[in-house]
C-alpha cells in the first residue's frame, strides 16, 4: 500500500500496488476544483503512490525480478515516476 496527498491536504488517497485505489477522500477545497482538475490531480497522486507501492513490493518479492515478470504482476513502474519514487524512499529501506 501507498499513500498519497495533495500539498494542500485536499485530496488524500490510498492504493495498493498494481494501482488499485483503497480509499479516497475528497474535503471541501477539492470538490471546489471543478470535475476536470479535480480528475486531473486525483489521476496524478494514484500514479505516484502506485509506482511507489509496485516498487515496495517488487523489492520485497526479489531483486532478480525482470521487467516481463513486474509487468505480468502488473507492477511495472513507469520511466517518469522511477525517479520520483526513488526520492521518497526512505534509506532504511535500501538494501
Amino acid at each position: 500500500m501507498s499513500t498519497g496527498r495533495a500539498g494542500d491536504g485536499s485530496i488524500a488517497l490510498e492504493v495498493a500496488a498494481g494501482g488499485g485505489l483503497k480509499e479516497l477522500t475528497l474535503d471541501a477545497g477539492a470538490l471546489r476544483l471543478g470535475p476536470t482538475e479535480l480528475a486531473r490531480r486525483v489521476l496524478a497522486l494514484v500514479d505516484t503512490a502506485t509506482a511507489r507501492a509496485n516498487r515496495r513490493t517488487r523489492h520485497s518479492l526479489a531483486d532478480g525480478l525482470d521487467e516481463a515478470a513486474a509487468d505480468a504482476l502488473g507492477l511495472s513502474v513507469p520511466a517518469e515516476f522511477t525517479e520520483a519514487a526513488e526520492a521518497t524512499t526512505p534509506d532504511s529501506w535500501r538494501a
